[in-house]
């Protein structure tokens, strides 16, 4: 049975090459790898720097995890259209 990891590395290049031209796949192969690359160095920098910044911790050990306002406040799809039934952006 293959390992989880090499299951995976299996997959990523397939899902490159969908991303390319097929001609000239292999500069575009490159390419991408280099912006993924460069992403991932981003993102593990900004994640350093400014750790609680991407990931919002629950407030207590109870809470399983945090909705937003805006989720948290939700209006029925069907009372907003009757409500706004004039207003051209609920024609289309």
């Amino acid at each position: 049975m293959p390992s989880m990891q090499g299951e995976l590395e299996h997959r990523t290049p397939k899902a490159r090459y969908k991303r390319t031209d097929r001609r000239h796949f292999v500069r575009q192969l490159a390419q991408i790898e280099r912006r993924e690359t460069r992403i991932r160095r981003i993102r593990a920098r900004l994640t350093q720097n400014y750790p609680n910044q991407f990931e919002r911790a629950p407030d207590t050990l109870r809470q399983h995890h945090y909705v937003g306002a805006s989720q948290n406040q939700y209006e029925h799809i069907g009372t907003f259209l009757q409500k706004y039934s004039g207003d051209p952006a609920t024609k289309v």
